[in-house]
């Protein structure tokens, strides 16, 4: 098996590059013994480094021919940090593994290892029940709030929720993905502008669920849907609300924003400087009407084409810093839906297409 390139994880250091090639070198299915070596070996040595447990896993996940994926990094440190003692269980290992990876209340792991005991569960048993009771925890969840409330920052929606939006439209943001920055967000009480509102699903939001009943909305588009939506083009004329006025702003660019490399006289550079262009256009709008305090969410993905691979997450959050504006959530959205906006194809840009796209938000510092 080759080594790991360590050269290329930004800030990891020499003392740490034993520890990182001893973790490659376990077997793929020794959970729990490789669990035990990130938190008594790896994890401490990062903190004397400075580098946190979580962010060293992900830096260990991002190096060249490193075999672990980061969930799997984490689920490892999990099942030996929950079951330390693991061999001395009344149950098989397995069992273990799969509450340590699927059960974050200690209470609950308890009370589902004393079922399976006196029940004399399969592993099976074990997992259909857990599965059984988070679908009824989260319908209780919607039921209190009214939509599908994500407690993760994957939010994976696998259809557009009828009640926000319009059916058929392009580009057509699943509400429950509006909802959620909503609640995670936004404050009772705030105004919260739109301006590329498409099919009105953040007005739908707002006037269906009387969870955000307390909160005004402002929605603008080149071509209104309905009634609700003024007409705007703020790349060209800005977005029409006082300088300091708004609470929240929700950014989902279309997906012609982004360059293409199909079109005839196609320049990657050009390309690449007029979305960047586009995107620092309403990033500033954006902060202009923002109280300080206020904050702004964007819908954005890396993009892969002829022309190469663009980290438009990693360029927006610099032009967010550069207009006062600091990072305050990521959270990534599956594609489920919609794939037929992804540009290219594997055959064309040598480069695996984009599946998750991540909504960023920021807030406007204080002058």
């Amino acid at each position: 098996m080759a080594k790991p390139h360590h050269g290329t994880a930004s800030g990891t250091s020499s003392s740490l590059e034993p520890l990182i090639e001893r973790v490659n070198a376990f077997s793929a299915d020794h959970y729990w013994d490789l669990g035990k070596f990130l938190v008594e070996r790896v994890i401490p040595a990062a903190l004397k480094e400075g580098v946190f447990a979580e962010q060293m896993l992900k830096r260990m996940a991002e190096m060249p021919g490193f075999k672990f994926p980061f969930s799997m990094l984490k689920q490892c440190q999990r099942y030996y940090t929950y079951y330390p003692n693991v061999e001395k269980c009344p149950l098989p290992e397995v069992f273990y593994f799969e509450l340590a990876t699927k059960v974050d209340d200690s209470r609950k792991r308890d009370h589902y290892e004393k079922q399976a005991i006196a029940n004399k569960w399969t592993i099976s048993d074990l997992q259909k029940k857990i599965r059984e009771d988070e679908h009824a925890r989260r319908e209780d969840v919607k039921t209190r709030f009214g939509f599908d409330l994500k407690e993760r920052n994957i939010w994976s929606v696998d259809s557009p929720d009828p009640r926000f939006g319009k059916p058929n439209a392009t580009g057509r943001l699943p509400g429950q993905v509006v909802a959620n920055a909503f609640f995670y967000y936004t404050e009772p009480g705030w105004v919260i502008v739109d301006p590329m509102a498409g099919s009105g699903t953040t007005g739908d939001v707002i006037d269906a669920l009387p969870y955000f009943q307390d909160r005004k909305y402002r929605m603008y588009d080149i071509e209104p849907s309905d009634a609700r939506i003024r007409r705007a083009n703020i790349l060209l004329t800005g977005i029409p609300e006082q300088t300091g006025s708004i609470d929240y702003v929700l950014l989902d660019p279309p997906h012609d924003f982004y360059p293409r490399g199909t079109e005839s006289g196609f320049s990657p550079a050009t390309a690449q400087t007029d979305t960047l262009m586009k995107l620092k256009t309403i990033l500033r709008e954006s902060a202009r009407i923002l109280k300080p305090g206020g904050r702004m969410s964007i819908i954005v993905e890396q993009t892969a084409g002829q022309f190469g691979i663009v980290d438009f997450p990693f360029e927006v959050t610099n032009l967010a810093r550069g207009l006062g504006l600091a990072s305050h959530g990521k959270v990534y959205l599956p594609r489920h839906i919609d794939v037929a906006r992804r540009p290219g194809s594997p055959e064309t840009t040598k480069s695996p297409l984009s599946e998750c796209r991540e909504l960023l938000t920021f807030e406007k510092q204080s002058s």
